[in-house]
């Protein structure tokens, strides 16, 4: 029985790493291809989501946007609810504007992680996460249930190449919206806590596992954060409509 479960085990293990072969060739063909060589480079990224992720989750570029008009800075990869959420817009560039409400993590796309990158990607997830998300309670099987907090929106950078990974820790330190990040032939780190002064910085160590283990890192903070909570539409139509008020004290 042991001998079984160990080969099951290795024939687990090497599905796996197949899978890792697989998108990072598929990465590595758009990223050092001549024409998308640079920060264009989202689409690559985008396919690398969606090749994995649950139906749950939508995985776009574009805007963020709350219910009082605020609009966040372009977005490379926005993942986001596709299940609950109204309110998305699409351009025919392919962009959406996506509730802040429905997100659950957005990510920058650069060439290399740098200081300047890292500075830039910072700045850009800030203002998805400083934007303003209301809060409503659900109908869970006829019965309400009460709001719940709001979720964390996890924000990240992504790219092929990258400096060492005690370099990005030090720059990480100071920085307070980067939580994970991924360069893909060299390392995935994840910050574990909030707060720069105080953060757990883990990386790994073997650059054959880069990508495999940020597939791993990003299913289990999307596991943590759960289901998003339930938006509170009237906000936006009170926000809206002219002639027709909604009163947020009725249910």
């Amino acid at each position: 029985m042991k001998s079984k479960n160990k080969k099951q085990q290795t024939s687990i293990d090497n599905l796996m790493y197949a899978k890792q072969t697989v998108l990072r060739s598929s990465l590595n063909l758009i990223l050092n291809h001549p024409v998308t060589k640079g920060d264009n480079c989202e689409g690559a990224w985008i396919d690398f989501f969606r090749s994995f992720l649950p139906n749950k989750y939508a995985i776009d570029k574009g805007f963020v946007f709350d219910s009082k008009g605020n609009i966040s800075e372009q977005i490379d990869i926005i993942i986001y609810d596709s299940l609950y959420t109204p309110l998305i817009f699409g351009t025919t560039s392919g962009e959406k504007y996506v509730t802040a409400e429905s997100v659950y993590a957005v990510f920058d796309s650069k060439s290399k992680i740098t200081k300047a990158t890292l500075e830039y990607t910072d700045k850009k997830v800030a203002s998805v996460q400083q934007l303003q998300r209301t809060s409503r309670g659900v109908i869970v099987a006829g019965e309400k249930k009460e709001p719940r907090g709001l979720t964390p929106i996890l924000g990240g950078i992504l790219a092929a190449d990258a400096i060492s990974s005690s370099k990005v820790r030090k720059y990480c330190n100071t920085l307070k919206h980067i939580n994970l990040g991924c360069a893909a032939n060299k390392y995935s780190f994840y910050c574990a806590d909030q707060q720069p002064s105080s953060r757990s910085f883990k990386c790994t160590k073997n650059a054959d596992e880069a990508l495999l283990a940020f597939f791993f890192i990003i299913l289990d903070e999307l596991y943590k954060i759960g289901t998003i909570g339930g938006v509170d539409i009237r906000q936006y139509a009170n926000a809206t409509l002219k002639t027709l008020k909604f009163n947020k004290k009725e249910e």
